[in-house]
């Protein structure tokens, strides 16, 4: 029976709770918000398949080459914009549409939580999923539905977190050659009770119901993503991690799953057949490639079959073979790295209940007043449209 004594060692896969013969787990969260399984034991007959589905507790690094790796982009203009960097998965999914198959992805709800749905053959609506989403996803019983989709034969495509991915592989118990799986590389995943705060603190000061948000809006271009959210009343809100809560407290590493300090799924090689993460540095990948500021995707292929699809839909991208390492020495720091955990990451959270957002922040994660002014100056020197001068001149080496 599991029984989850120390948090670093659950990642909220969900495997535990989609394996169980007798339905006697439920995901519940804890005073930090996040999601841990929780066993009925009146009703469990304790046959530990909970325990033996487990990612964390029965991790195996994969052996093998390295993967194929590529910088990508949509040759789509407007998917381009819309993503937060290159755009990979809306070709993917339009594939798995054309084949009959549903593809499963993070969405927002209406009232701004994320959690997994299931896509059919409807493109537009999956341009949902699109853009970051710094906040742990509620993947519900979506294992169990993938399972039986499987069986039946039906093609079934599910992005997540490299975790997530790992779980549910441990959860099916073997190979489906009709699966495509696509792990992000992750910073983290904060406090969905962070992210409520959040929202609510917004709806108090903007005075108004939310309509739209993207983490990683393409204000100032790729390289200076912002927060953006639309609020019903037509006001709009923009912020960089300079100065939003969410993401300054996401960047600092405050908020994120304790599993995530300690993530046992850093490897090169994984059970994913596609791997995906920003690419800052595209023109030192490719040489004679411009960064125009719009994005790009560093992709791995792990898999004959990740290669197979993206043979079949490289015409939608520009694409381009990449060096394994040198992707990862440039943008990738987070395929081997673990989030390293913030010194007052425990006293965040002991009090996050006594303060308002404000106040909370302040405490653990002050912005100044020129940290306000600087951001203003973005606002200015992007008008000016030169933007990307400046990022290229902060980063040049």
């Amino acid at each position: 029976m599991i029984n989850i004594t120390d948090k670093t060692l659950c990642c909220g896969c969900t495997a535990c709770m989609n394996i169980c013969p007798k339905h006697c787990i439920e995901m519940l969260p804890d005073e930090e918000g996040f999601l841990y399984p929780k066993v009925r034991e009146s009703e469990c007959i304790g046959c530990n398949a909970c325990d033996k589905v487990c990612p964390v507790l029965n991790h195996r690094t994969i052996e093998g080459k390295s993967p194929d790796s590529y910088a990508l982009r949509s040759k789509d203009k407007d998917n381009l914009m819309k993503s937060t960097s290159g755009g990979f998965t809306l070709p993917l999914a339009e594939y798995v549409f054309s084949k009959g198959g549903k593809i499963w992805g993070a969405v927002f709800d209406k009232k701004f939580r994320v959690h997994h749905v299931c896509f059919g053959a409807d493109g537009e609506d999956f341009r949902r999923t699109r853009g970051s989403k710094y906040v742990q996803s509620d993947l519900g019983n979506c294992f169990s539905e993938i399972k039986k989709d499987l069986k039946g034969g039906k093609i079934v495509c599910f992005i997540g977190t490299t975790c997530q991915v790992y779980g549910l592989h441990h959860f099916l118990g073997k190979e489906y050659d009709n699966l495509i799986t696509v792990d992000l590389v992750c910073h983290g995943t904060p406090s969905p009770k962070l992210w409520q705060k959040y929202l609510d603190h917004q709806k108090n000061k903007y005075k108004s119901e939310i309509r739209r948000i993207n983490f990683r809006n393409k204000t100032y271009g790729y390289h200076c993503g912002t927060m953006l959210i639309e609020f019903e009343n037509g006001k709009k809100y923009t912020g960089s991690a300079r100065v939003d809560y969410m993401l300054k407290s996401f960047f600092r590493e405050i908020s994120s799953r304790p599993s995530c300090y300690e993530c046992h799924f850093k490897d090169l090689n994984r059970v994913s057949d596609f791997t995906i993460f920003d690419c800052w540095h595209i023109t030192d990948l490719v040489p004679g490639v411009k960064d125009d500021d719009k994005g790009y995707t560093n992709l791995f292929v792990h898999s004959e079959k990740g290669r197979k699809v993206l043979d079949e839909i490289s015409g939608r991208y520009d694409i381009y073979p990449t060096d394994t390492e040198k992707a990862i020495d440039l943008d990738g720091i987070m395929v081997r790295g673990r989030a390293k955990k913030h010194p007052r990451r425990d006293e965040f959270f002991s009090d996050i209940d006594d303060h308002d957002l404000t106040a909370h922040i302040q405490k653990y994660l002050p912005i100044s007043k020129m940290d306000h002014i600087v951001e203003a100056g973005k606002t200015i020197i992007n008008k000016m449209g030169i933007m990307v001068f400046f990022w290229k001149l902060k980063n040049r080496k």
